[in-house]
Order: structure tokens, then sequence, then C-alpha cells
């Protein structure tokens, strides 16, 4: 195996065992051959590490790494630490990617000059038996960094996934980027990596299988989690407000704040019957309004490094009745 290669793919584990085999299978038939896989065991009490033991036994190119569990962000960041690539994917484990993957988002770039490539994604049910294509994502193109940049803070035709595109390492490297230890994670730092990108090149081929299984983040949405999905969209517009280009993204982030502060309503409504509790309620949609107007506020003076959100929603209690 090359000491270098081309392409560092780094897959985060966390109770995945029944989910694994067949990301790495997937991996590893890749028609793009020049690449590591880095498996990074995130503290899973589950057989991940023993089912990344056997990969890393039969093929040199899978490389596996054990860390106290640290969460999704750390486990990237772990990930981009140790990666030797040039370019760089994410790959969540219970995932899957096409066999051309590889090779046509590393053409993508090399061929437009772009530092990140991106491509379309189906949405997988039951283990791939049933893939639904997402149609979000423009044609094929080569957008500019400020192009791209208005469309993923719109969350229109293009989306803050980590996971479904390429990434030439140095964009993290060279800027001091990296993922910040909360939920929605990759809608706060997407952004900063287009900032600093000069290309984004679009492919309009479905590449990436991303498994919609119960226990995701948007499948148990609670209060820290509507917080951080607001925290989000505070750290991009700090970015922007700190780089001087703030004026060019306030429509956008306007765009984003008001439809994040209405998916909001709906999940502080959801948390509140959930937990058979409507004490705070009132006090949660408040929260959530302040943090809106705090949002799409003009005044607010840009920190270096991840801000904080001035005030927060808290979590209704669990008055389920439980059964004897």
């Amino acid at each position: 195996m090359n000491e270098c290669p081309v392409i560092s793919v780094v897959v985060p584990m966390y109770k995945v065992e029944k989910y694994l085999p067949r990301c790495l299978d997937s991996i590893m038939k890749q028609t793009f051959t020049d690449f590591e896989a880095l498996m990074i065991d995130d503290g899973s009490p589950d057989r991940c590490a023993a089912i990344s033991s056997e990969y890393e036994k039969k093929d040199k190119r899978f490389k596996l790494f054990q860390k106290p569990n640290g969460g999704l962000s750390d486990a990237r960041n772990y990930g981009i630490k140790y990666a030797k690539g040039e370019y760089i994917v994410f790959i969540d484990s219970d995932d899957c990617i096409h066999k051309d993957y590889l090779k046509v988002m590393y053409e993508s770039c090399v061929n437009n000059n772009a530092e990140i490539s991106y491509c379309r994604f189906k949405s997988s049910y039951f283990m791939g038996n049933i893939c639904i294509p997402m149609f979000s994502a423009p044609k094929k193109s080569v957008l500019d960094s400020e192009k791209a940049l208005d469309l993923l803070i719109r969350d229109s035709s293009l989306h803050s996934y980590a996971w479904n595109k390429m990434y030439k390492k140095s964009l993290f490297t060279d800027n001091d980027i990296s993922y910040p230890k909360m939920y929605f994670e990759d809608v706060a730092t997407s952004p900063r990596l287009f900032f600093h990108a000069s290309k984004i090149a679009i492919s309009d081929r479905y590449l990436y299988y991303y498994e919609k299984r119960v226990g995701s983040i948007m499948a148990t949405m609670d209060i820290q989690k509507v917080n951080d999905l607001m925290l989000s969209i505070l750290v991009i517009k700090n970015y922007v407000k700190y780089n001087n280009v703030y004026e060019k993204y306030r429509p956008a982030l306007k765009y984003l704040s008001t439809k994040m502060y209405l998916v909001n309503i709906y999940s502080i409504l959801n948390q509140n019957i959930k937990c058979l509790n409507f004490s705070n309620m009132g006090f949660n949609l408040k929260i959530n309004r302040k943090l809106y107007k705090y949002l799409i506020s003009d005044e607010y003076n840009a920190i270096s490094g991840i801000p904080e959100l001035p005030f927060k929603m808290q979590q209704p209690e669990n008055k389920k009745i439980k059964s004897s």
C-alpha cells in the first residue's frame, strides 16, 4: 500500500455492528484503489472493533484506531489528525457507497481544480432493500465558493452533511477547522469549509446511500438538539461576520434561521407531548422566538472560535406513567 495514499476514508464507529460489514465492504470494493480506510472505534461497546480487526487483517489499506468515546465530532477530528491522504471523505458506519464513489468524487475535484466535490445521495431503508433518491442537488456543475456557500446556508439544493462530499484535507489543516462537539456539527462546519474552497464540483450521480434508521439524530430529537440546531446557525453567522462577508450571506442566513425556527416549534411541541409535560412549553417557545430574533439581528459582535447561545431552551421532565 502507498505510504501516502491519495484519499483517506474516515469511518467513525459506535454501536453499529449490524451495519458495519456492509459499509466496509462497499469501501473495499471501490474501483479507485489508492486509498486508506481509517476505522475509528469511538469506544463502542459492541463488536465494532472485532469486525474492523478482521478487515484490517485481510486488507492492508484498512486501519483500526481505538479511542475513548468522545462522540461523532471527536471521532471525525481524530480521523483528520491521522489521515495521510491529500483528500478526505467521511463515511458514516451505518451507510454505504457506490463502487465508483471515490473515483467520481476524486475526478470531479481534479478535473475541475476544485477543493470540494459533492454528489447526490439516496435514502436507504432496511439495509438497502428500499432506496429512495433525494432530488434536491443541482445538476452537474462547478460552482464558485460564493454561489455554493449561499445555497449551502439556505439548505435548499445543497446540504451540509459531512458524508456526501470529498474535501482537500488542507481545507481543515490550513484553516484550523474541526468539527465542534455538538449535535448538527456538520451544519456548523461545512459552510466554513465551503468559504475557503475556490470551487465546488457537483456530480449528478447517486453515489452515497444514507441509512434511515431508528436512533438517528433527527429521529431522537430532544431539546438539547433543538438548542444545538440554533447554535449551528450562530456558528455560521459568527464565521461570516468574523471574515467580513456577512452582508453577502445575510439573506441566506435569515432564510435558514426562519426555516429552523419553524422546525423547532414542531420539535418543542413534540417533546412536550412525548413527555406528557407542558409546564415549560411556553418558556421554550418564547426562547425559540428570542433565539430567532438574535440570529437575524445585524447587531452581533463576532468572535474567534465557536460562540455560545445567549439563552437556551429546557428539556421537559418525563412524566409518563410507568407500568408496574
